[in-house]
């Protein structure tokens, strides 16, 4: 398979993922979109759709990188570290992905699946919170965090990217892409900061606390 033709079943697996849900097309309706002669050529070249979901992610996968590490550089060279900052440094780079051309409307939709549904896409979702801006993001929040926030059960640094995802899925998909993002950043900022400073309280520390068998309440 070219180049060209490889990406473009990845472009149009992008959109159909989009806009049908992940487990929507077929392989053959995306190998058509994409104007590959052989239907079978997705299923050939990138195995089955999970293998077809990571090369659509690692797409977009450079961009927010560069520029999430980017902020993250600033965010240390400046001590204490800021909360809000480090909340920029999370959002900022998503919501610039609103404006590119290149599907990142799209991309941040099909993020949102996989982040809402963390036991079909478990290997997925691993690879995208390998990822080294998003490590390096949590382990800079960590210590901002409740100590019962941190980890299972209440896992807050996923809490947050999850809720981060879902609202630029839903700008994406309502105004795909287009308008002045600036007042939804700021106040998706805000938020983010909010949610890292929530304390736990005495209600929820209460449900997570073992019970006298050994397990959790729920």
């Amino acid at each position: 398979m070219t180049a060209e033709a490889r990406l473009a079943i990845v472009r149009a697996a992008e959109e159909l993922f989009a806009s049908e849900g992940i487990e929507g097309p077929s392989l053959r309706e995306i190998a058509r979109r994409a104007g590959q002669g052989n239907t079978n050529a997705a299923q050939y070249h990138f195995g089955d759709r999970d293998g077809l979901l990571l090369a659509v992610l690692d797409r977009h996968r450079a961009r927010v990188e560069a520029r999430r590490a980017e902020l993250l550089d600033m965010v240390e060279a400046t001590a204490p570290v800021e909360p809000r900052a480090l909340s920029t440094a999370l959002v900022s780079p998503l919501v610039a992905e609103l404006s590119e051309a290149e599907g990142g409307a799209s991309h941040l939709q099909v993020v949102a699946e996989v982040l809402a549904r963390p036991v079909r896409f478990a290997d997925t979702l691993d690879a995208l919170w390998a990822a080294p801006s998003i490590r390096r993001w949590s382990q800079l929040v960590e210590p901002l965090l409740p100590p019962e926030a941190v980890g299972r059960p209440l896992h807050r640094r996923f809490a947050v990217v999850r809720f981060v995802h879902a609202e630029l899925a839903s700008r994406a998909r309502e105004r795909g892409g287009r308008g002045d993002h600036r007042l939804f950043a700021s106040h998706l900022v805000d938020l983010v900061t909010a949610m890292l400073a929530a304390p736990v309280t005495p209600w929820t520390a209460d449900l997570i606390r073992p019970e006298p068998h050994g397990g959790r309440t729920r």
